[in-house]
């Protein structure tokens, strides 16, 4: 989808976030092309670091809210579309062989082509992969370092060192950043099936029920007639 200044333009200013509802930034800049569509935007994340984000990374969702993907999900979608490209071009290329709708060498020379798509694509799963387990194990952290938070928390409040007020803003605030790292990880999880699911689909060849018949088919060597064969001689008389 292509994005352009129109439609960005009024965030500029605003704090955004990601698809699990954490504030990520503000956006101060849009980049674009000459017409008009974007190619990113420049991202404040604290008054003294800003960061480019490109337009792969950037979505309006339903509610007319723009969110930034994290990296690893706009590599890990990006990788599932060109999976599931390829996979489907060589089974229509298959359909049209083995219904005899287009000749050997010219699927030999697409399918070639298709095949080496996809090696590279298989190059380009393993780095995903091991982004979205790097991701999961920070997450994982994460998690523990709030349970942590969550459990010091409890017992400063029930010994009493900490008002009710105070400790329920905090506990709030620790569960929700429990409950976005979880379903970030879930996520993840879901996505690694689904690449993993593509990359496990069988690519087959099927060849046309015609040629397949003909292959390695050997001609017929009729056995030399013998004396003790008899031979008939029809004569026909005018």
């Amino acid at each position: 989808m292509v994005l352009m200044v129109d439609e960005v333009e009024r965030y500029i200013g605003l704090e955004v976030k990601d698809p699990y509802g954490r504030k990520v930034g503000r956006i101060v800049a849009v980049y674009s092309e000459v017409d008009g569509s974007v190619i990113g935007v420049e991202l404040e994340v604290n008054e003294d670091t800003f960061t480019t984000i490109p337009v792969s990374r950037i979505k309006i969702n339903d509610d007319g809210e723009l969110q930034i993907i994290p990296e690893w999900k706009a590599e890990a979608l990006s990788l599932i579309k060109q999976l599931d490209k390829a996979k489907r071009r060589i089974k229509a290329l298959d359909d049209l062989y083995s219904k005899n709708e287009i000749p050997r060498h010219a699927y030999d020379e697409f399918r070639k082509k298709v095949e080496r798509n996809l090696s590279m694509l298989k190059i380009k799963a393993k780095e995903v992969k091991q982004m979205l387990k790097k991701r999961t194990n920070q997450l994982e952290d994460t998690i523990i370092q709030v349970e942590k938070a969550i459990t010091a928390l409890k017992m400063s409040y029930l010994a009493g060192e900490l008002s009710e007020k105070g400790y329920k803003a905090a506990i709030e605030a620790l569960r929700q950043a429990k409950d976005k790292a979880v379903e970030e990880k879930e996520d993840i999880k879901k996505i690694l099936n689904r690449i993993e699911n593509l990359e496990r689909e069988p690519v087959e060849i099927k060849l046309p029920s015609s040629q397949s018949k003909s292959v390695e088919t050997k001609p017929k060597v009729e056995a030399p007639a013998t004396p003790e064969t008899p031979i008939l001689v029809q004569v026909l008389e005018g």
